[in-house]
Protein backbone atom coordinates (compact mmCIF):
# COMPACT_ATOMS: atom_id res chain seq x y z
CA UNK A 1 0.00 0.00 0.00
CA UNK A 2 2.53 2.43 0.54
CA UNK A 3 4.38 1.97 -2.83
CA UNK A 4 0.93 2.55 -4.20
CA UNK A 5 0.86 5.81 -2.51
CA UNK A 6 4.59 6.83 -3.25
CA UNK A 7 3.46 5.96 -6.94
CA UNK A 8 0.56 8.12 -6.82
CA UNK A 9 2.41 10.78 -5.32
CA UNK A 10 4.95 10.98 -7.72
CA UNK A 11 2.73 10.67 -10.81
CA UNK A 12 0.95 13.85 -9.12
CA UNK A 13 3.90 16.04 -8.58
CA UNK A 14 4.98 15.13 -12.37
CA UNK A 15 1.07 16.27 -13.76
CA UNK A 16 1.32 19.26 -12.03
CA UNK A 17 5.46 20.38 -12.93
CA UNK A 18 4.14 19.57 -16.93
CA UNK A 19 0.67 21.87 -16.02
CA UNK A 20 3.01 24.47 -14.28
CA UNK A 21 5.04 24.43 -17.11
CA UNK A 22 2.93 24.65 -20.12
CA UNK A 23 2.72 27.89 -22.52
CA UNK A 24 -0.39 29.83 -22.12
CA UNK A 25 -2.56 30.71 -24.88
CA UNK A 26 -1.95 33.87 -26.04
CA UNK A 27 -5.06 34.52 -27.87
CA UNK A 28 -3.81 38.17 -28.72
CA UNK A 29 -1.25 36.74 -31.45
CA UNK A 30 -2.24 37.69 -34.62
CA UNK A 31 -0.07 37.36 -37.60
CA UNK A 32 2.80 40.46 -39.02
CA UNK A 33 2.01 43.11 -40.89
CA UNK A 34 5.04 41.79 -42.80
CA UNK A 35 3.70 38.27 -43.35
CA UNK A 36 0.38 39.24 -44.58
CA UNK A 37 2.11 41.78 -47.03
CA UNK A 38 4.14 39.08 -48.08
CA UNK A 39 1.86 36.52 -48.32
CA UNK A 40 -0.31 39.16 -50.55
CA UNK A 41 2.55 39.57 -52.84
CA UNK A 42 3.18 35.96 -53.17
CA UNK A 43 -0.82 35.54 -54.04
CA UNK A 44 -0.93 38.65 -56.28
CA UNK A 45 2.62 36.79 -58.56
CA UNK A 46 0.64 34.00 -58.65
CA UNK A 47 -2.65 35.53 -60.16
CA UNK A 48 -0.28 37.43 -62.67
CA UNK A 49 1.46 34.14 -63.74
CA UNK A 50 -2.16 32.79 -64.08
CA UNK A 51 -3.17 35.70 -66.34
CA UNK A 52 0.10 35.22 -68.00
CA UNK A 53 -0.51 31.81 -68.45
CA UNK A 54 2.30 31.18 -67.52
CA UNK A 55 1.69 28.01 -65.78
CA UNK A 56 5.15 26.78 -65.77
CA UNK A 57 6.61 28.97 -63.40
CA UNK A 58 2.92 28.60 -61.04
CA UNK A 59 3.64 24.79 -60.85
CA UNK A 60 7.06 25.53 -59.94
CA UNK A 61 6.45 27.82 -57.23
CA UNK A 62 3.74 25.25 -55.71
CA UNK A 63 6.31 22.33 -55.32
CA UNK A 64 8.84 24.49 -54.48
CA UNK A 65 6.73 25.59 -51.45
CA UNK A 66 5.05 22.08 -50.66
CA UNK A 67 7.22 19.89 -52.24
CA UNK A 68 10.73 20.22 -50.43
CA UNK A 69 10.55 16.93 -48.53
CA UNK A 70 8.84 15.09 -51.31
CA UNK A 71 11.37 12.88 -53.76
CA UNK A 72 12.06 13.64 -57.19
CA UNK A 73 9.33 11.14 -58.68
CA UNK A 74 6.48 12.83 -56.33
CA UNK A 75 7.65 16.40 -57.34
CA UNK A 76 7.44 15.21 -60.99
CA UNK A 77 4.27 14.16 -60.79
CA UNK A 78 3.01 16.38 -58.79
CA UNK A 79 4.32 19.60 -60.66
CA UNK A 80 2.61 18.05 -63.75
CA UNK A 81 -0.30 17.34 -62.00
CA UNK A 82 -0.76 20.86 -61.24
CA UNK A 83 0.57 21.94 -64.94
CA UNK A 84 -2.28 19.86 -66.36
CA UNK A 85 -5.08 21.63 -64.51
CA UNK A 86 -3.98 25.20 -64.76
CA UNK A 87 -3.43 24.79 -68.42
CA UNK A 88 -7.03 23.16 -68.02
CA UNK A 89 -8.49 26.09 -66.50
CA UNK A 90 -7.34 28.46 -69.00
CA UNK A 91 -9.07 26.87 -72.23
CA UNK A 92 -11.62 29.64 -73.27
CA UNK A 93 -15.02 29.10 -73.00
CA UNK A 94 -16.87 27.14 -75.15
CA UNK A 95 -14.27 24.25 -75.27
CA UNK A 96 -13.75 25.20 -71.65
CA UNK A 97 -15.47 26.66 -67.94
CA UNK A 98 -12.89 28.85 -67.13
CA UNK A 99 -10.88 30.42 -69.85
CA UNK A 100 -8.51 34.36 -69.29
CA UNK A 101 -8.82 35.55 -65.59
CA UNK A 102 -10.19 39.16 -65.66
CA UNK A 103 -8.91 39.90 -61.98
CA UNK A 104 -9.81 38.70 -57.88
CA UNK A 105 -10.37 39.95 -54.71
CA UNK A 106 -9.47 38.94 -51.53
CA UNK A 107 -13.00 37.89 -49.58
CA UNK A 108 -11.18 36.51 -45.93
CA UNK A 109 -8.08 36.31 -43.85
CA UNK A 110 -7.80 34.04 -41.16
CA UNK A 111 -5.63 32.82 -38.59
CA UNK A 112 -5.32 29.92 -35.81
CA UNK A 113 -6.25 31.31 -32.21
CA UNK A 114 -3.19 31.72 -30.24
CA UNK A 115 -0.45 31.19 -33.25
CA UNK A 116 1.06 34.17 -35.35
CA UNK A 117 2.58 32.07 -37.90
CA UNK A 118 0.22 29.87 -39.38
CA UNK A 119 -2.88 32.17 -41.56
CA UNK A 120 -4.95 31.89 -44.62
CA UNK A 121 -6.13 34.02 -47.72
CA UNK A 122 -8.84 33.07 -49.57
CA UNK A 123 -9.83 34.96 -52.88
CA UNK A 124 -12.04 34.95 -55.37
CA UNK A 125 -11.18 35.19 -59.34
CA UNK A 126 -12.64 35.59 -61.78
CA UNK A 127 -12.24 34.39 -65.01
CA UNK A 128 -13.73 35.03 -68.78
CA UNK A 129 -16.12 32.17 -68.18
CA UNK A 130 -17.02 31.34 -64.56
CA UNK A 131 -15.01 32.09 -61.15
CA UNK A 132 -12.88 29.97 -58.83
CA UNK A 133 -12.06 30.48 -55.03
CA UNK A 134 -8.20 30.21 -54.33
CA UNK A 135 -7.33 29.33 -50.79
CA UNK A 136 -3.80 29.71 -49.60
CA UNK A 137 -2.74 28.90 -46.68
CA UNK A 138 0.96 30.44 -45.32
CA UNK A 139 3.49 29.26 -42.42
CA UNK A 140 6.40 30.89 -41.11
CA UNK A 141 9.36 29.24 -39.98
CA UNK A 142 11.69 30.40 -37.61
CA UNK A 143 13.75 32.23 -39.80
CA UNK A 144 10.28 33.88 -40.45
CA UNK A 145 10.53 33.55 -44.02
CA UNK A 146 6.74 33.09 -45.24
CA UNK A 147 6.18 30.15 -47.40
CA UNK A 148 3.38 28.74 -48.84
CA UNK A 149 2.01 25.60 -47.03
CA UNK A 150 -1.19 24.86 -49.24
CA UNK A 151 -2.98 25.76 -52.12
CA UNK A 152 -6.24 24.82 -53.33
CA UNK A 153 -9.36 26.11 -55.71
CA UNK A 154 -13.31 25.17 -55.75
CA UNK A 155 -15.61 26.03 -57.87
CA UNK A 156 -18.46 25.97 -54.95
CA UNK A 157 -20.74 28.59 -54.56
CA UNK A 158 -18.65 30.93 -52.56
CA UNK A 159 -21.44 31.62 -49.85
CA UNK A 160 -21.62 27.71 -49.77
CA UNK A 161 -17.69 27.45 -48.99
CA UNK A 162 -17.45 30.59 -46.50
CA UNK A 163 -19.80 28.62 -44.56
CA UNK A 164 -18.19 25.47 -43.83
CA UNK A 165 -16.50 24.90 -40.29
CA UNK A 166 -12.50 25.22 -41.54
CA UNK A 167 -13.64 28.51 -43.24
CA UNK A 168 -15.03 30.16 -40.02
CA UNK A 169 -12.17 30.44 -38.07
CA UNK A 170 -11.24 33.86 -36.01
CA UNK A 171 -10.58 36.30 -38.68
CA UNK A 172 -8.61 39.43 -38.68
CA UNK A 173 -8.72 42.91 -40.65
Amino acid sequence: MRNTTKILLLVAIVLTTGIAGAQNLDLNKVPKLEYLKTAKNMASDFFQRLKEKDHEANADFIIDNLGSAWDESKRISERNDYLNKFQLISIKPPQGVYGDLDGYDLIEQGFLTGSDRYFRHTYMAYFEGNYLIFEFRFYVDGNEKVTLDYIGWSEKNPFEYMSTSDMLLPKYD
